[in-house]
């Protein structure tokens, strides 16, 4: 099984943008220093200017990660040339079916999530909210595989 590491290093080969993110101690809780009050566990930048620090440098990005430190990853969107759709439970899916069935959402690369899945498309489109669908780009960014849960499970690649 692949390290967090080596999976951060194979995203930044990909020509991915990737940021650290906080990690997942063995009790669940975030190893930020909000610990167990931290309502974002696991899945907030490990550092302020995350925007401008984000790298596909291989090298660079083998420094942020080690077996050490508990570590999750971020996928930067716009400057890895994604657009990622993150949907969250029935609400969520119930948005994205007309736009799956009216062809505007292709078959892609998905992972799925605690709550649902991210679908991973190449392109642009400007950042969206909705409840349970969001749309991630620009400087919007995603935890990517296998970065822990809080509730001991991993993010993981599906299709």
């Amino acid at each position: 099984m692949e390290s967090v590491q080596e999976w951060a290093i194979r995203y930044a080969k990909r020509g991915w943008f990737v940021i650290p993110l906080n990690g997942i101690n063995e009790d669940g809780t975030c190893t930020c220093a909000r610990g167990e009050e931290c309502d974002s566990a696991g899945k907030h930048p490990f550092w302020m200017g995350w925007q401008d620090r984000a790298s596909n440098d291989p090298k660079e990005v083998e420094l942020w990660f080690d077996d050490v430190t508990p570590r999750n990853i971020g996928v930067v969107c716009g400057p890895s040339g994604l657009v990622v759709i993150d949907i969250d439970g029935p609400e969520g899916e119930a948005l994205l079916r007309p736009l799956v069935e009216a062809g505007v959402v292709p078959a892609c690369p998905q992972v799925r999530t605690r709550r649902g899945r991210h679908l991973y498309l190449r392109g642009t489109l400007p950042a969206a909210k909705l409840h349970g669908l969001d749309i991630k780009s620009g400087n919007g960014f995603v935890v990517a595989p296998p970065s822990m849960r809080a509730d001991g499970e991993q993010y993981e690649w599906v299709a």
